[in-house]
């Protein structure tokens, strides 16, 4: 009998999901230096360790396992998000608590709606758990098609995933939109990646309805993507049923204690971030001049922008070969569109530059 016999058929069937490179490698594959490579296609903080927050790791026990429970990182989540010690639990990231929620509520069968284009890990675990994923298309502006969600919805349909901001378009869900959906009763997750680029957020309506999970993460405004750490506010009982899925020892020790520094330094690591998101904003005023491109209004710490008249993969190309790396995708809604993270001051400026000349 072959490997392949004992494996489960769905896994055979599904297509990997498609990760960037890191910036050593895209060196490498370039012949450009590492120090010269500017990296926007992953919505990475680009300031990186700026305040020194992984220094002075001496005090952590690397010998012992981490705390199974989480209690000093979520008793610092209460100070950072307001909300209550019972409402928080933490993830390796908050794809580890999207691969949890689905494997807590979806049998094999059931069926998971999102709104693409969309972040492609909702479908990617929804599969692997053998569920059915119904991708509803978003309209011309990217925003929900509410209605035909609600059309979609049968018995056995269990969840609705939507990224706000959502990822790669930038827009923010409507507190109608959200409201309607939860009043369905289903499983509502709310990805919330990008709250502190947006400022708004949906946690607040958490006392009030059972079935809304919050997902967060570290990796983008306090830039830890590296250690893999994210968290989920919800209500008392499922972050009961969350601790006990999870790995016991999910959040290594060096991830929490450098994202309870975060939260400490919230204030230094937030001016970061409107930087950020002043360079996002230079980079869609810049694209709105040009009559072959359109930009997207974001919430979030990236721009997509159409193509009209140009190929997307040729300005993808032209960016690469001068060390500047964007997001393209294989979905046919966005295949002439192309994702740019907003980078530092410098890099931007080096990137406007190039585009002009491409454009």
């Amino acid at each position: 009998m072959k490997l392949e016999d004992n494996i489960r058929k769905i896994i055979m069937q599904i297509p990997s999901y498609e990760g960037v490179d890191p910036s050593l490698k895209l060196a490498a594959e370039s012949g450009i230096k590492p120090e010269n490579i500017i990296k926007l296609n992953a919505n990475e903080n680009p300031f990186g360790d700026s305040l020194g927050l992984g220094k002075n790791l001496s005090d952590i026990n690397i010998h012992e396992y981490p705390d199974p429970n989480q209690k000093l990182l979520r008793e610092s989540l209460v100070n950072y998000t307001g909300n209550r010690f019972d409402q928080l639990v933490a993830g390796s990231g908050s794809d580890e608590l999207i691969d949890i929620l689905i494997r807590i509520f979806l049998n094999e069968g059931d069926k998971l709606i999102d709104a693409k284009p969309t972040f492609g890990m909702y479908e990617f675990f929804a599969k692997i758990q053998g569920a059915e994923v119904i991708s509803v298309p978003r309209d011309k502006e990217f925003n929900l098609d509410l209605s035909m969600i609600l059309d979609q919805i049968d018995e056995k349909t269990k969840m609705i995933f939507l990224a706000s901001p959502n990822n790669p378009t930038g827009n923010l869900a409507s507190l109608n939109e959200i409201k309607t959906l939860l009043e369905t009763n289903l499983i509502v997750v709310v990805d919330e990646t990008y709250f502190e680029f947006s400022n708004f957020s949906y946690s607040n309506l958490i006392e009030d309805y059972e079935n809304l999970i919050i997902l967060r993460s570290f990796s983008k405004w306090a830039g830890l993507a590296g250690l893999r750490i994210g968290y989920a506010i919800s209500n008392s009982k499922l972050i009961e049923k969350i601790l006990l899925v999870k790995q016991p020892y999910n959040i290594n020790s060096a991830a929490e204690h450098v994202a309870i520094k975060a939260m400490k330094n919230k204030d230094d690591l937030l001016q970061k971030v409107r930087i950020l998101i002043e360079q996002k904003d230079n980079i869609y005023n810049f694209l709105s001049k040009f009559d072959s491109v359109t930009p997207y209004p974001s919430s979030a710490n990236f721009i997509l922008c159409d193509f009209l008249k140009i190929d997307a993969n040729d300005v993808f190309e032209k960016l690469a070969k001068n060390g500047i790396f964007v997001r393209k995708f294989s979905d046919k809604s966005i295949m002439n569109s192309l994702r740019i993270s907003a980078g530092t001051p410098d890099q931007t400026r080096k990137l406007l530059r190039v585009l002009e000349t491409i454009i």
